[in-house]
């Protein structure tokens, strides 16, 4: 599937979850995974439970897997 694709995807709100951080510190980011009919992962969604009828980010699993490294880089930096 493209990029482009995974936004004709948008998970429902029962679907979407906080991170622990979201939870913690009352930001609103939600995430669901987004899925071919075959029940392989092929994306993630990135909305905001604020305002959760926006279209939100998709990512990749390769994308989001370089963010999620990217950021432990740079918390392992901060010496966090």
């Amino acid at each position: 599937m493209k990029k482009q694709e995974l936004y004709e995807v948008t998970p429902s709100k029962d679907e979407r979850f906080k991170s622990a951080l979201s939870e913690g510190n009352g930001a609103c980011a939600t995430f669901a995974a987004i899925r071919n009919d075959a029940g392989d992962l092929i994306g993630i969604f990135q909305g905001d439970s604020q305002n959760p009828d926006i279209l939100g980010v998709r990512y990749t699993p390769e994308e989001f897997i370089a963010m999620a490294d990217g950021i432990d880089g740079i918390r392992k930096r901060l010496g966090l």
